[in-house]
């Protein structure tokens, strides 16, 4: 709005109105020459502003030269506008959840948020009128508080939802599987990549492949399976072992080591109880040929072997 009155007054075509308080601003710089363009900060700049209020309210003042080059003119609306800018960007803020911890977050419209281990939030203190908007890195379990005219998007690694008022899980964890997953309601998925987009509902998950930029759906899952992390447990759903470890990484917050090479001899699926760490591993042995060691200073060595045919 502010480079369009600039506009405007280069070209003529501004009110008079207008074309006083972009007077009234130039010479307001020219008064203000200890600013220098990297020293208007929103402080100094509600200082110019306030003036050219208060000048605007003055009569008979007099007029004042057109710029003479566009390179000026754009210099200055550049500052008016970061000034603008910086006056009214929403305030924001990150929660995360620790390594080996989970997180809950009521955010200013009463939606409620659970990261997973290793996951962070941010969003702003205060929603605007438009929309609510929040970005995930790693995994959520989302109850959106329903309204029809203010939509919830979570931005994420690889995928922005859009929703109006449901429960479900966002998973974008790096390197791991992304994926949408819907309890209850309904979620608009999107590819940032590619576009393009699907509707899910109760029941239903998409899952992301980076290598295809492609979305797929699939119906009927069961959604206590992907909230197993909330309630202690763990489950996997065709993961490798490197996902697997990675897993096991946020969860318990303990480094594995792994000193050969990534044999993956198959994919691992299941429910396992999230309370003992070796029991996973001794669980995961019998599925994926490997040996493991005893922690010893928050380090498990991992010794994956060869597939037998």
């Amino acid at each position: 709005m502010h480079k369009n009155i600039f506009k405007k007054y280069s070209t003529g075509n501004a009110t008079p109105k207008e074309e006083k308080a972009v007077n009234i601003f130039f010479d307001t710089l020219a008064e203000q020459q200890t600013f220098a363009n990297d020293e208007l900060t929103p402080q100094t700049g509600a200082l110019l502003l306030n003036k050219i209020e208060k000048r605007i309210a003055q009569k008979n003042r007099r007029p004042y030269f057109r710029l003479a080059t566009a390179a000026v003119l754009l210099i200055t609306a550049g500052l008016l506008y970061t000034v603008f800018l910086a006056e009214n960007q929403a305030e924001m803020k990150t929660v995360s959840a620790q390594l080996g911890k989970q997180q809950k977050v009521i955010l200013p419209d009463a939606s409620v948020v659970y990261l997973n281990s290793g996951s962070s939030l941010t969003y702003p203190v205060a929603f605007d009128k438009e929309s609510r908007e929040v970005t995930l890195t790693g995994e959520a379990y989302f109850e959106v508080e329903h309204k029809t005219t203010h939509p919830f998007i979570i931005t994420s690694r690889h995928l922005k939802t859009q929703v109006l008022g449901t429960r479900f899980i966002v998973s974008n964890y790096c390197g791991d599987v992304a994926a949408v997953t819907v309890v209850s309601g309904k979620v608009k998925v999107t590819d940032k990549k590619s576009n393009a987009s699907e509707i899910i509902t109760k029941g239903q998950r998409v899952v992301y492949s980076p290598e295809k930029a492609a979305l797929t759906k699939t119906t009927n899952v069961n959604t206590t399976n992907y909230l197993a992390w909330k309630d202690g447990r763990i489950f996997f759903d065709h993961a490798n072992i490197k996902q697997v470890l990675q897993t096991l990484h946020r969860r318990y917050n303990v480094t594995l080591s792994v000193n050969s090479p990534y044999y993956n001899c198959s994919t691992i699926s299941g429910s396992f109880k999230g309370n003992d760490l070796q029991g996973v591993l001794s669980s995961i042995r019998f599925i994926n040929n490997m040996d493991y060691t005893s922690p010893q200073n928050d380090t498990i060595k991992i010794t994956l072997k060869p597939c037998k045919n």
